[in-house]
């Protein structure tokens, strides 16, 4: 009985002993399951955070894409405005480029230039601004590009010019006798070119451009002289309807953006361009026994060089454009002789020139700009039989209207049209272009 008592004690001791590792052991589950949920919560609660990180990250990327887009445009110019000004491309609208800045920086800093996603009216740290393509000044300054890009530009040209001059020669006696020669001249040409232009940036700040034209022109006038001593009632009409088609002047050049518009500045960039004289001049066309021309002339038959300044200032949204230039015309013996008349040394009148104008965007992919151009020329100096004889000077401006529209990542359109002020101006001229690029190197 005794040892009975004695196993019954142990055995409750023993009992206890192991009931209270045990009670610990599932203590410490339910904590442990606990924490577990826990953690679980807050993984899931990093993980929707994640998630809408990397949707915001999705959404800024896709707008400096469009930005880039923009960019591309203006350096393809899209003129503009040039990226880095230019070439204001871009097909151009363009963008002035900082020196060691990338693509994708630049374009996160460039404001509403023609085919970013920025707001128009956000204005960028002065560090960074970035001027817009200017489409009415594509021949000459604005757009840059990018060191390493080629960017080609298919243009289509078109003009219009018309003019009834009406002369008298002779005595008036009263304001309805005229005694004389009267003469009315009605006079209609057409001028078509297709061009195809190249721009390569060499640096950021430097680029090189050519351009090829293929030319046509269509020339009628008719004159009509009305005299006591002409046959058929005094009237003497001669209708002369001529063409002309070929290869144009070729032109080449070189653009420098001396400064990187910084404190506020205006961005300035400095044009060289250079015509050669591949085209047919007009002592070169064929002409008739009586020594009269039978086609028209594709190009000057002299060459001439012509630099000039382009100045751009941006104040979002508008972006502020200026060009002055000063074109040499080299002269050169022709030593042309006809019947009589022998026709030596011909020195061609140089020119002023000058634009002005604004531009602004109209939305994420569309721009405008208007613009005055104005060009004095000087007369042209001939030696005709031993004598000089000056020309007069005449002025040709034209009202400008401009649009620019991106098409893609390295694609725009652009058009222009031109309106005649002046007597000597063209009724209208019409430009279409559709600049798209290549990246030769990195």
């Amino acid at each position: 009985m005794h040892n009975w008592k004695i196993t019954t004690t142990i055995a409750f001791i023993l009992a206890g002993s192991m009931a209270g590792p045990l009670a610990q052991t599932s203590t410490a589950q339910e904590v442990e399951g606990t924490d577990l949920e826990e953690l679980k919560e807050i993984l899931q609660v990093q993980a929707r955070q994640i998630q809408a990180q990397a949707r915001l990250l999705e959404q800024q990327q896709r707008e400096l894409q469009l930005q880039k887009r923009w960019l591309d445009q203006l350096t393809g110019q899209t003129e503009t405005v040039d990226q880095r000004p230019p070439r204001p491309q871009p097909d151009k609208a363009p963008t002035v480029r900082k020196e060691g800045r990338s693509d994708q920086q630049e374009a996160s800093a460039t404001p509403a230039t023609k085919s970013g996603g920025e707001d128009v009216a956000t204005k960028p740290p002065e560090t960074s601004r970035s001027p817009q393509e200017i489409t009415v000044i594509a021949d000459v300054g604005g757009v840059l590009t990018p060191q390493g890009q080629l960017t080609i530009e298919p243009t289509l040209a078109a003009s219009h010019t018309s003019s009834n001059r009406f002369f008298f020669q002779g005595v008036e006696f009263v304001d309805a006798v005229l005694i004389g020669v009267i003469e009315a001249t009605e006079t209609s040409r057409n001028y078509v070119s297709g061009q195809l232009g190249f721009r390569y940036g060499v640096t950021d700040r430097l680029d090189l451009s050519a351009k090829v034209p293929l030319i046509y022109r269509d020339d009628r006038v008719e004159s009509t002289i009305v005299s006591e001593q002409n046959e058929n009632d005094g009237n003497s009409t001669t209708l002369q309807d001529l063409t002309g088609k070929g290869v144009g002047d070729i032109e080449f050049g070189f653009q420098y953006q001396i400064n990187n518009g910084r404190d506020n500045w205006p961005y300035f960039i400095a044009n060289v361009r250079a015509k050669s004289t591949t085209g047919t001049g007009p002592f070169d066309v064929s002409r008739d026994e009586n020594g009269l021309e039978t086609e028209l002339a594709t190009g000057s038959g002299f060459w001439s060089l012509e630099p000039s300044l382009t100045m751009i200032y941006q104040t979002d949204p508008a972006v502020f454009f200026t060009n002055f230039g000063y074109v040499w015309n080299f002269g050169r013996d022709i030593n042309f002789r006809s019947g009589e008349t022998f026709i030596g040394h011909i020195n061609p009148g140089d020119s002023i020139t000058g634009s002005l104008g604004v531009g602004f965007a109209l939305n994420e992919t569309l721009s405008m700009s208007f613009g005055y151009q104005h060009n004095y020329v000087f007369g042209t100096r001939t030696e005709i039989n031993g004598r000089l004889t000056d020309s007069r000077d005449f002025q040709v401006g034209s009202l400008l209207l401009g649009m620019s529209m991106g098409l893609g990542n390295r694609t725009g359109l652009s058009m222009n049209v031109g309106v005649g002020v002046t007597d000597d101006s063209p009724d209208v001229e019409f430009t279409l272009r559709m600049p798209f690029s290549v990246m030769l190197f990195d």
